[in-house]
């Protein structure tokens, strides 16, 4: 009778986000598509994030800036932002990182007076977590990159906490939350089928896409590369290609190269858009294009909602053959590879897929046919299934 009682009521977690939120556009719907997918799993959800002041700190509130329209509760706790100091641009990388993880532990601190009894805790920050740990009767850490200094020590005090669930969205970062007391979750990130889905009528002219950043910690995400292989395509085979993303001086910089290739009228280069515009966007294209590096971050810890998205929308999408993208070959997605950082590579397979609309739509339907299984809010039952059977 309890089993059955806890299944029917709500639950309430606690999402905690450390200074990405809400200043920076990706990660903050990311966040949101996180609590839509707890919210149909029945919990209560309320998002606690730090008080910023830096230069990437949105001036509106995250109900308004993310279009929130249902009971998702924001909590804004107090914060030094060691961020918005001029100085700290200027400090080496390794004592960024230090003064950080620092005032991420003196705001976790912090934040424990605030929190409002929830059972559970998610987040992707290590140092939060460790410092929270024994608040909650269930811990979800999602680990998204690499982990230096104080965020390895705290990892590790999460692998010895029975109450902690790890989940890692590549095989790397599984492969490095590893523990003999409870093995962590493989779950690339999803897509919400709600918001992104595909036109019922496909168009007949060709239009290549990318949107997103253009760069990551600086590392170039090589759609400048990609771009100058599809002016080629253009001598040959006429399509249009649509760029949205930033930073803007990226922005110029494939601009500058499209404007002395005399295509521009061939090509739409636009800076960032509001969320809700993205699936409409993504509608337009015939062919995605992630065309990411072989760098350390992308290569094993990268798992790229644009992916999911353009599936989500019935777009192929053209990959680097990353460690981090070859593994995807398992969700049956409509997912087309090149060698990475092999740019004629990718011309070659670009020309097949513009020329093959048989390629082009059996992709598509590979896509359609699976995504659902990577909806948020199945990717989230996942991880609630997980946490109950460990704790009977």
């Amino acid at each position: 009778m309890d089993k059955w009682v806890s299944k029917l009521k709500k639950n309430k977690i606690a999402l905690v986000i450390y200074a990405r939120f809400p200043s920076e556009m990706g990660y903050g719907n990311h966040i949101i598509q996180v609590a839509n997918g707890f919210l149909k799993n029945n919990f209560d959800v309320s998002i606690y994030y730090p008080k910023t002041y830096n230069s990437k700190t949105i001036t509106q509130n995250p109900e308004t800036y993310y279009e929130v329209t249902n009971n998702i509760n924001f909590k804004e706790i107090k914060n030094f932002d060691v961020t918005s100091f001029s100085i700290y641009e200027l400090l080496p990388s390794v004592l960024k990182m230090f003064i950080y993880s620092i005032s991420t532990l003196f705001w976790s601190f912090r934040l424990k007076r605030y929190l409002q009894n929830e059972e559970y805790v998610w987040s992707t920050n290590p140092n939060v977590l460790n410092v929270l740990k024994k608040c909650f009767d269930n811990v979800i850490y999602e680990k998204h990159g690499a982990a230096r200094f104080i965020q390895k020590y705290s990892i590790n005090q999460l692998k010895k906490a029975n109450n902690t669930t790890l989940i890692g969205v590549t095989r790397k970062s599984v492969e490095e939350l590893y523990n003999k007391i409870k093995e962590p979750l493989y779950l690339p990130n999803g897509v919400d089928g709600d918001f992104f889905f595909p036109n019922s009528e496909q168009n007949e002219e060709i239009t290549i896409g990318y949107i997103g950043l253009l760069e990551t910690y600086g590392i170039d995400k090589g759609i400048l590369s990609s771009v100058e292989e599809i002016i080629k395509v253009n001598e040959e085979l006429k399509t249009k290609t649509l760029i949205v993303g930033g930073p803007k001086n990226k922005l110029d910089e494939i601009q500058k190269v499209v404007n002395t290739n005399e295509q521009s009228s061939y090509f739409d280069i636009k800076n960032f858009i509001p969320h809700n515009e993205v699936p409409n966007v993504i509608r337009q294209m015939q062919i995605g294009i992630v065309p990411y590096p072989n760098e350390s971050h992308m290569k094993f810890y990268a798992s790229p909602l644009k992916i999911f998205e353009f599936a989500a929308c019935g777009v192929p999408v053209l990959l680097s053959d990353i460690d981090s993208h070859l593994e995807l070959k398992s969700l049956n997605l409509g997912i087309y590879y090149f060698k990475n950082n092999d740019f004629d590579d990718f011309r070659q397979k670009l020309i097949e897929l513009i020329k093959d609309s048989d390629l082009r739509n059996s992709l598509r339907k590979k896509s359609l046919d699976n995504i659902n299984n990577l909806f948020w809010d199945k990717r989230i039952k996942k991880i609630v299934d997980s946490v109950r059977s460990s704790t009977g």
